[in-house]
Formats: structure tokens, sequence, C-alpha cells
């Protein structure tokens, strides 16, 4: 039978070798079935697409045309229905593969059974049970005895039967999710239809400001200044810069993996090539990469004009140009682009949850636009052949500044909030607190002198003590002579706090004793701020309207933030360019602020604010012998893409980690522990009162928890705040972990605000020290006890056994060990030399050796007065007292009602407060109580892990 013309039409589409694309530098991003959007393809596949769809019609019609005829003539229509050869029965009859109209035959699909099955299941199974269990009593009997022996073959027929549905069910399903998996996978990277973005885009075309493009203008204008040389008498400023009505199209859209990306995807010191301008910003490139997590996307975008609409209605930049003396108006117009872009967006679990946004434009963007000089409306000077070619290179020029490999990277958290660095501290000033003594305090205990006083610090309404004096046991008029530094924020203020101090009476077996409390109003001391107040008031009771005995002597002051002082601004701009023009400085730009002020030397006194955001890619080995277990994960191919088969990867280990903080060699904070995780998140926050920021250290610990031995530290970070604050007064930055037993990168903020107190020199010292004698102790008089000589303090205590007697005293030579009495608590210690008399030959349990043994004198010498690393001179009254305990806790140096003093002697030697840790101090690190024990061991280990790893910078600026 001959063949119509409209069969001859539909011949089988002849095979063809499939499309090959070979890989770019920076992966297969398009190739040749996937080629990159431009103008001039999107027009060629449009006429392509109207060229087949005019074809179909046509032979449509050709096709329909002959049959209308033979049905009007009556006889049947002659045409072969079935597949032609070549062909598949699969397309429809009269269409290509490439219709819209084809779908593949069915597969067989067995869901709907198994789930009828799984449904089922059990019902199955009793079914099963009983028509085994009737049977059996039909056919073959044996009455009861067979009823029960045939529960066993029923039983275990209908649990065959469970099981085996059961397992067919699940190998489906998981074969099921199996062949899933890959196409699932693929579709991450296939691009998709994007008109629900373009939707979400027009709509958010409209809510855009137009504050938003002034701030980039002014940012494009700051780029460009540099570019002009001096001697150049031109000024160029963008006036204008508009997004237009008309929102730009998203042509696709899809996400890519890091080998895609090629060099916009950091990599921390393997590169190590180019100057050191270029390693700063490969590191900067690297701190801004760590401690987020990424995703990498690419995006086709195209816009055009809107015809018969005004020039304001498009994407236009209006530029002014000076050439000298003669002003030059230049207005552009964007009239139609094409522009493919890989985005590498960086994500934090801090809102709004985006902090850098790096992109690239895979090749130069396709961009026809209009250049008028004077006014929109005059001639485009793209019009004009030369000037055609000239600003197209130009444009050309400035794009490829921003194709791959090169990027530029945008700190998002600018324009829409979130970012890490503080601009200013909680605490709004402090409240200095000078506790003098008590006197007549009321008897507390039947036992004994009758008081244990302490006294604390606290608000009224929130009565959490914020500061606690040391403990003078057995004395009714304690003298302390200790201060303290209280914050105050804001909520304090509106809370209309009082100060509250409240005396105490330390009891061992019970709870503690109120003996009198002192209020003070908040307010009216931040009335007359910047002064101290002398106060002698008599305590009040406990409950409101009582009174107790006793008085209290004791200064108050408030002090606020000091304000920023102009000539420590770091980036202050001058008010005229290079060119002689002035030049518009933003508001905020006019104003000081933490960003762009280092702190005041001559006030060392402030509020240091320190936030440890995270940890990244820390590493601890195993302390165990057995790996914590095994995974699978799916493998990757050399591409970076996934492929089909599962590896088992085993997890050697995972630390639980926290971090503490050491200021001046003393532990001030601790994170909460954040488990099994090698990058844990702790945004955890704290403010303290630091004496002298240009002396003091910042040591950083990473800790990783162990159960059934001390806490493993994983490094450190030590710092000193002078070099921290040296370009400003608040820093975010990432350190590297050192002298531990692991490594990985920690990411701090920190912020330092003066404020407007200035203390004595001796008060600006260290806590933790050591006092050391740099000379032999010589002491002169008559009737002193010289058998032994005890040397204590706040932390240790030292014995001395061995003497000289000479002409001009008795002189003890020390040993390189005996000259470092490690302190703690300097602010309220003394060194106590105690000269005993009772002797090696005599028994010390026997009634003479006890009655010697108490035969002691004391020279006290108190450490709050002294000033950190300089020698002194020291001479010191030895007294004979019947009241040791007063004279060693108590700031005093006279006679009184309680306590008789006689002068027996002298003692001279040279010494200094040798301000932070050193090794002496490895010997009394168990002699603390609970957690006061723990943070003295915690803050030596780090001490001496920053001096492992060469970190460690002392108070005098010099390399330990």
């Amino acid at each position: 039978m001959p063949q119509k013309d409209s069969d001859v039409a539909r011949k089988p589409i002849p095979r063809t070798d499939p499309l090959r694309a070979d890989p770019t530098k920076y992966g297969q991003a398009y190739s040749e079935r996937n080629p990159p959007p431009n103008i001039q393809a999107f027009r060629e596949h449009e006429a392509k697409r109207q060229e087949a769809s005019k074809r179909y019609f046509e032979e449509t019609q050709a096709e329909e045309k002959p049959q209308r005829q033979t049905e009007k003539t009556g006889e049947a229509p002659t045409a072969d229905d079935g597949p032609q050869a070549g062909a598949t029965d699969d397309v429809p009859i009269g269409a290509e593969k490439s219709n819209v109209l084809f779908q593949p035959t069915p597969e067989v699909n067995f869901d709907q059974v198994f789930e009828a099955v799984e449904k089922d299941l059990r019902l199955v199974s009793y079914v099963v049970f009983g028509a085994i269990m009737i049977l059996n009593l039909l056919f073959i009997g044996g009455g009861w005895k067979g009823l029960i022996k045939s529960l066993i073959p029923a039983g275990g027929v209908a649990a065959a039967v469970f099981f085996v549905l059961t397992h067919v069910g699940q190998q489906a399903a998981a074969r099921k999710m199996e062949s899933a998996g890959p196409k699932t996978e693929k579709l991450r990277y296939v691009p998709e239809s994007v008109e629900w973005m373009n939707s979400l885009v027009e709509t958010f075309w409209e809510t855009l400001q137009q504050n938003f493009f002034d701030n980039i203008a002014e940012q494009v204008n700051d780029m460009i200044k540099p570019y002009i040389p001096e001697k150049v008498p031109v000024t160029v400023k963008i006036t204008e810069l508009s997004h237009g009505c008309h929102a730009l199209r998203i042509l696709s859209m899809r996400s890519l993996p890091d080998s895609e990306f090629g060099d916009l995807v950091p990599t921390h010191g393997t590169d190590k090539s180019g100057d050191v301008t270029q390693a700063k910003e490969r590191e900067k490139a690297v701190e801004r990469e760590e401690g987020g997590v990424f995703y990498n996307l690419e995006i086709a975008v195209a816009y055009h004009e809107t015809p018969f609409r005004p020039r304001k209605d498009d994407m236009h930049v209006d530029i002014f140009a000076m050439i000298g003396p003669v002003p030059l108006p230049i207005y552009v117009q964007v009239k139609e682009f094409v522009a493919t872009i890989r985005i590498r967006l960086q994500m934090h679990p801090d809102l709004p949850f985006l902090k850098n946004i790096t992109f690239a434009l895979t090749e130069n963007p396709k961009i026809n636009s209009c250049v008028s000089l004077g006014a929109p409306w005059a001639l485009d000077l793209l019009n004009l052949p030369i000037i055609d070619s000239l600003l197209v290179s130009q444009i050309n020029a400035a794009a490829a500044d921003y194709v791959q490999p090169k990027s530029m990277s945008m700190d998002m958290t600018v324009y829409v909030g979130g970012s890490d660095q503080k601009e200013d501290t909680d605490a709004i000033g402090v409240l200095f607190v000078k506790i003098h003594r008590a006197r007549n305090l009321a008897k507390q205990d039947s036992r004994g002198p009758g008081a244990d006083p302490y006294l604390t610090i606290a608000f009224s309404k929130y009565e959490k003590p914020m500061y606690a004096t040391r403990i003078i046991k057995g004395d009714r008029n304690p003298v302390w002579e200790e201060s303290a530094v209280i914050m105050i924020r804001s909520e304090h203020v509106k809370r209309q706090e009082n100060v509250l101090l409240r005396l105490w009476d330390s009891d061992t077996t019970g709870s503690d004793d109120v003996s009198g409390v002192c209020e003070f109003p908040l307010q009216e001391l931040i009335l007359k701020a910047n002064q101290m107040q002398k106060r002698e008031d008599q305590l009040q009771g406990d409950v409101a309207g009582t009174d107790a005995e006793g008085v209290l002597e004791w200064e108050i002051g408030y002090f606020p933030r000091a304000e920023w002082r102009k000539q420590l601004r770091t980036d202050a701009k001058d008010p005229r360019d290079v060119h002689g023009e002035k030049v518009e400085v933003k508001d905020e730009d006019k104003e000081q602020n933490a960003q762009n002020t280092v702190p005041d030397p001559s006030l060392p006194s402030g509020i240091l604010g320190l936030t440890i955001h995270q940890c990244i890619n820390v590493q601890v080995k195993n302390p165990n012998k057995k790996s914590m277990g095994q995974v699978q994960v799916l493998g990757q191919d050399s591409d970076g893409e996934d492929n089909d088969e599962d590896e088992t990867v085993s997890i050697a280990y995972i630390p639980s980690l926290y971090v503490t903080a050491d200021i001046n060699d003393e532990l001030v904070y601790r994170t909460r522990v954040k488990s099994i995780t090698n990058a844990p998140n702790f945004n955890s926050s704290t403010e303290t009162y630091v004496r002298d920021w240009r002396m003091a250290t910042l040591t950083l610990s990473v800790w990783d928890t162990r159960k059934k031995s001390d806490d493993c530290l994983v490094g450190v970070v030590a710092l000193k705040m002078s070099d921290i604050f040296h370009e400003s007064s608040s820093v975010v930055k990432f350190y590297d972990l050192k002298g531990g037993e692991g490594t990985g990168r920690i990411r701090v903020s920190m912020i330092f605000r003066s404020m407007g107190l200035k203390l004595e020199e001796n008060l600006l010292g260290y806590s933790v020290g050591s006092f050391v004698f740099t000379s032999n102790i010589t002491c002169t008089g008559s009737n002193l006890n010289t058998r032994k000589l005890y040397l204590r303090t706040a932390g240790s205590e030292r014995s001395i056994k061995s003497g000289e007697k000479s002409d001009s005293g008795h002189t003890w030579a020390l040993t390189e060990k005996e000259r470092f009495l490690p302190v703690h608590h300097r602010y309220m210690a003394p060194v106590v030399l105690e000269f005993c008399g009772s002797s090696d030959i005599l028994p010390s349990p026997g009634p003479l050796g006890k009655k010697l043994a108490k035969n002691k004198h004391y020279a006290i010498l108190w450490l709050f007065r002294l000033t950190d690393n300089q020698i002194s001179d020291f001479t010191l009254p030895i007294y004979k007292t019947n009241n040791p305990n007063r004279l060693i806790q108590n700031v005093v140096d006279s006679p009184d009602d309680t306590m008789s003093l006689e002068k027996v002697g002298e003692v001279r030697f040279t010494g200094k407060f040798s301000a932070g840790l050193d090794e002496s101090h490895e010997e009394f690190l168990n002699q603390g109580k609970g957690s006061e024990r723990h943070d003295i061991w915690s803050a030596y280990m780090s001490w001496q892990a920053a001096r492992k790893s060469g970190e460690y910078v002392d108070v005098l600026g010099e390399g330990s």
C-alpha cells in the first residue's frame, strides 16, 4: 500500500552521537547541551521554537484535510495506525519525542500492593493461624490434645508469614529509596523553573527603598577616589543610582558544589605565593570563609527597559564630574543586559543568619546602554562608532575585575544588621566602693570573741552579691581597707535600685547570720557623678525599721563611661580631598565610636566586653582505645559530585568543648559545655572590670571535658590588650589555638570602654602574682625569736629554718625557691613574717614546747600598698602582741582595747610584687578548696600552655 505524504513526514529522527563538553577551569557549569544564557541565544531559541510550532501545526492541518474529504465521500480511511519501522508506540501518532504530550510507558508499581499487605499484615497472620487450627481439627482430629499440639505449627507458620511479608516490604521500600536517591541528588544541580522567583523579585523590587542604593552609591564613590591621580584636577561622584520600576528577570538558577567555584573557596595555609599584601588578603578571605555554613548558587539574570516609559522608570546612574572648573553631568541608562553570576552565601546561627556574600561573574556581561552628556535627552554617545567601541571596552575592563577567578565580597551585616562587632558595653558606668572598717559590732556567738564579720555589696531589689570582703575571724572591730568596683547597667537605673551593703557573721556549722545593713540610693550617686562620698553610717537591722549595733566607715562614688577623645580617632577624614574639594561626611561618620577610636591611655581603668562566638575545626586526640563508631556516607568522585557508592567512615573521637577566659592570669568566665561537636557555637557574653588595660592580658582556653580524668586543654590564645585595641576599641577576629593537645580556631569579639575613674597607681595591678625577695632577710632588735622564720601569704607558706647571727643582726639567706612566695587575692592579703621561738631540740608536744611556740613575733606587709614589678627597700617593725589574729587579719599598726603592741625590733629586705603567674605557683595548686581550687589549676594550666606555644606575653610586653 502506498504511503501518504504525512507518513513520509513522520520518519524516525536519526540518532546522533551524544553531545560532548570538555570541563572548564571552574568545572562543567555549562556544556553544548546547556549553553550559558545570553540575549542572542535567547532570541535564536525563541525563533527556533516558533518555527517548530508553525511547522507542527501545518503538518497537523495537512493530515486533517484529506481525512475530512474522506468523511464527506463516505469512504473509510485507510491510514495505518501502527508504529512505523524504527519508531516506537510510546510516542503518540503525529508527535515527536520533544512534544510536551509525550509520556513514557508506565512502569509496574507494587507500592499499593505492599501498602495493602502492610496494613492487613496482622489480620493475614491471624487468618493463617486460625485456618491451620480449623483444618487440623477437621481432618486430623485428636480432640483437645490434638488441638493443643496444633498450636505450635499454626503459630510457627503465622509468625513466618508475618516476618517474611514484613521483610519483603522493608526491602521494597529500601530499594525504592535507593533508586530515588541519585535522582533527587542530581536534581539539586539541575536548573529549574524560576517563575516563582521572578514573582518574588517583582514584589521585592517594589519594596526596595532609594536609601539602600544611596548607601551603595556612597561606597562606590569611596572606591573611585583612589583611582584618580592626585595631580589631576578631576572629581567624579555618583549623584543618583536607581533600580527603576521594572524588575530584572531570572533566567535560571541552580545550586553548585564547591568544586565549581574555584578560587572563590579559599584554603587556609596552602597558598604561599604572592607578596605580603596578597597574603593578608588571603587571610582575610579565610577569616570570612570560616565559621559558617555555605551555600553556592548560580543565577542567570536579564534586564530589558520598558518601552515608552520615562527614563526615571528604568535602571540609570547619574554622574557628576568636574574637570577643573567645568562641570560635566553624565547620564547613563541601562537598556538591556544579560549576566551569569555565581554567589557564595555565608550563613551563621545568629539573626539575620546571613553574614557575607561573595560573588563573581562567569564571563563579561552583555550590556546595552545609553550614555548622554549634559542632559538625559541629549545624543547617545554609544551611537558614535569610535566612542561605542571605546566605552564597551571600558565596560569590559571594569567588569573583568569581577570575572572568575576574581571576586568581590560584601559584609551583609551592614545592610541587614546582626554584626558581631559590638558598638558599646552594656555597663554605663561603675561604682567605686572603699570599705574601711566597722566598729562596735554586735556579739553574735556565745563563745569566743563573738563575731567573724565579712561584708557583701549588692542591689536592694536584686540581692545577689557582687562583691564580698575577706572574713576576719574573732573580731568585732574589723579593719578591711578593701576596694570594689560594681558595674552599673541601664536597668539598674530604671528599677531605681539602692546600693545594699550587708554585714554578715560567718558560721562554720550553720548558715551565716546578718549583723546589719546599710542602703544608699543609686540615683543620688548618679546625680553626683565623678566624685567620692565619705560615709559613716549606723547599721540598720535586716528587717525594715529596726536598728543594729555597729558603725560602718566607707566611701562610694559613681563614675560613668568616659567620652571619646577626638585625638584618639584612628580613621578621621580630612574635610577636603586631594583635589581641594569639600568632602561630605555622613552623620554616623562624624560621631566617634568604638570602631574608629582607640582606648584612652590616660584612663586605664574600664569595662571589657567579651563575646565568645564559636570554635571551628577543633581536632583532639582520641583518649580512648576504641572509636566512637562508624557511619555510612555517600561517596564523592574527584569532581566533588556524589556517586552511588556508600563509604564507611570511622569516627575516632568528637570532643565536648567549653571555653574559659582568664584576665591577668585569673579565671573570670566559663562557657557552658557543648557536647559532641567539633564546631560549637557558644555566643556567650560577659563584661568584667579591668584595672589597667595597658598592662592587662587575656587568655582564652578551649577545654575538652573528660569523665575519668582532668579536662583536656585543647589550646589557648594569649593576648595583650594593648595589642588587641591598637587600632580601635572594638575587635572581632579569629585566633588559632596553640599549646594544647589539639588544634582549631576560635572567634571572639571584644570591646573596651574607659571609665572616668583614675585609681592610685598601686590599685592598677594584678590580683595574682608572687612576692619576690630580691635580697636576704635581716632583723635587728632585742629578745627576738630567731629559731625559725615563717613566710606566709594568701596562697602559700614557706618555712626558713636556718639563719646566721652577726653584729648587724640575724640574717636568713634564701634559696632561689624560697625567694618566691605565690599570692592569690593580692588586694586582700598581707605578707606575714612570723618569727618563732620554738626549738628543734625541745619536743613540740611538751608543755614547754607549746609555751615557746606561742611566743611569736610578727612583721606585716600589706600588698595592696605596692606597685607591680617595682623593687623597693622595706624596713618593717617587728611586734610582740597578745592578739596576733587581729594584727595579721586587720590593717592596723597601733594598739587598742583588744590588742597590745610592743615593738621588739625591725626587719629589712628588698623585694617586689611580680605580677602574674610563674613556676612557683605549681607547688601550691592543691591548697584551694572546691571550685576555687579548680579555677586556680585551670588558670595555671592555661598559662603553662601559653608559654609552651611561645604566644605568652608578660606584663612588661616581652615574650616569656
